[in-house]
């Protein structure tokens, strides 16, 4: 019974993070204010498709890893900090 809520906790962790890497990746994209090229908005493109994905595969598998949730909460951990800083600094 406790291996079970385990699992589940580091799932919802996981897909919660991987659904903060989307969100920040396709904020990021569609985003006036960052000056990107091309090409970075198509590997930002990405991570936003491969996050979503990721997210969808803990749902459908149910369960998720240590190693995986604390993947996802590194990634999002950068996203968050990337975010902070693009709202702190004042645009010139």
């Amino acid at each position: 019974m406790d291996s079970t809520i385990i699992l589940t906790l580091w799932a919802v962790l996981a897909f919660v993070c991987w659904l903060i890497v989307a969100g920040g990746a396709a904020l990021a994209v569609f985003a006036r204010g960052i000056k990107d090229t091309t090409l970075e908005r198509i590997g930002l493109s990405a991570v936003c498709l491969t996050a979503t994905g990721a997210a969808c595969r803990i749902v459908v598998a149910g369960w998720a890893s240590s190693g995986d949730a604390a993947l996802a909460a590194s990634a999002a951990f950068y996203v968050v900090a990337v975010t902070a800083k693009h709202i702190r600094t004042p645009k010139t």
